[in-house]
């Protein structure tokens, strides 16, 4: 499973990594760097499904749009290069890099590799970048043999190098077990990076019919059609409506679905008021509903060892409900082996974070002297152990004391002194 990500250089990060849980949720102030975080996590997710950089310059449907703004706001600062990179739980080949650079207003791969920590050379690298207007690049890949040079394919640097290395047929025929390792490892990260879905819902897309599916859209648009094929499974159904039960003032029943001529699919809920039922079509369903119904499919369609990233998780949902929205979430997500990368604002939805999940928050802010965003995770803090001790963790963002804690941390010396001048003042006053 993916454990981290790297990004550097990147709009407002200079150089940090983002470590990822199976519950990692978070926070910080608006505009401190956490969109731009899951826009480099998308980012490199898009290049390990095969994108090419290229088509970035021609999108001009919002909905297409993959990175906000233009390439030429890519890089921190001014300038001209950034890095993305990830780290799996495999004991080897478990950590991917990509660099890219900003020549004449176009994107293009001028290093890539996957690395193990129990190898001196890498899986692959590239060893001569392009140049002008040309895209191609020189690539070297481990053969496995000791020492002399290692052999030379050329790639196009407009693709991820691991969606070009996915064939055995890539390498020279006396190369074995390159020909075995390379393709398997860069197939394992294409399928971590391709089973990321960021759930960015568009309740009037929602809204509509469509043929039954398995896999839910990040936009949320073929909800009927996953939500209907899921429901065909009996041992599903408890699971779809414990998410719906999230939802205040409602007590839903069951979940129907309607099929047109077409084979398209809308579905309504059937809920109950004192023993009188009435059924809600997905036309009439809130947005906040919506959402909810949208994270069911989400979770309950994920592969194994895949990653749900969701920002403002709570969006319309009712704080009373927040504790028992993240309860189900995390259950779900445990029993079928999926991450979760959360974001909120919500102090309700903080104090619903259970205690072994409160050490794997991130917190996301501006460095107040360079002004680059950073990322530390709660329990890295060196005095943790005193931060959650002063309460639950809404009420210490809400406070501020979780941005004290990080951009004025009080060290074991100064907490020393500070606790022998208490102990003189109140002898003092004694006396």
């Amino acid at each position: 499973m993916l454990t981290a990500i790297h990004i550097k250089g990147f709009k407002s990060y200079r150089d940090q990594r983002l470590q990822l849980s199976p519950l990692t949720l978070m926070i910080g102030a608006n505009a401190s760097g956490k969109s731009n975080a899951l826009e480099a996590f998308r980012f490199l997710c898009w290049l390990g499904q095969g994108q090419k950089l290229s088509v970035l310059r021609h999108r001009v449907d919002d909905s297409e749009q993959i990175l906000r703004g233009q390439v030429r706001d890519l890089p921190y600062l001014q300038s001209q290069s950034f890095t993305l990179g990830c780290e799996t739980d495999d004991e080897e080949w478990n950590s991917l890099s990509v660099e890219i650079v900003l020549r004449d207003d176009e994107l293009h791969i001028v290093q890539e590799s996957i690395g193990s920590s129990r190898q001196k050379f890498p899986l692959y690298r590239i060893e001569q970048p392009s140049s002008g207007l040309s895209t191609d690049v020189r690539v070297a890949y481990n053969n496995f043999a000791r020492g002399g040079q290692k052999p030379q394919i050329t790639c196009t640097d407009q693709i991820a190098i691991l969606n070009q290395l996915a064939s055995s047929a890539m390498f020279d025929s006396g190369h074995k077990k390159a020909q075995k390792v390379i393709p398997e490892t860069t197939g394992h990260f294409q399928r971590l990076l391709a089973n990321t879905l960021f759930l960015d819902p568009v309740p009037a897309l929602m809204r509509g019919d469509s043929p039954p599916d398995k896999t839910l859209r990040g936009d949320c648009a073929n909800l009927s059609g996953v939500l209907y094929t899921l429901w065909q499974d009996q041992a599903v159904r408890p699971a779809i409506i414990a998410f719906i039960k999230s939802l205040p003032e409602q007590d839903v029943k069951d979940v129907r679905f309607f099929e047109d001529r077409r084979g398209r699919v809308s579905l309504e809920l059937v809920e109950s008021f004192g023993e009188v039922e009435r059924n809600w079509s997905v036309e009439l369903l809130s947005d906040g509903t919506l959402r909810v119904l949208a994270i069911a499919a989400a979770l309950l369609s994920a592969p194994m060892e895949s990653t749900l990233v969701i920002e403002e998780v709570d969006n319309g949902v009712h704080p009373s409900r927040a504790r028992q929205l993240l309860n189900t979430m995390r259950e779900q997500a445990e029993q079928r082996g999926v991450r979760l990368l959360l974001t909120t604002h919500n102090p309700a939805l903080m104090d619903a974070l259970p205690d072994s999940a409160l050490g794997d928050v991130v917190f996301c802010y501006r460095d107040p002297a360079q002004g680059d965003s950073r990322l530390v995770r709660l329990s890295d803090l060196q005095d943790y152990a005193g931060l959650v001790s002063q309460g639950p963790l809404g009420e210490l963002v809400t406070n501020g004391i979780v941005d004290r804690f990080v951009k004025s941390p009080v060290t074991p010396e100064q907490k020393r002194r500070n606790a022998l001048a208490w102990l003189q003042k109140m002898q003092g006053e004694i006396e």
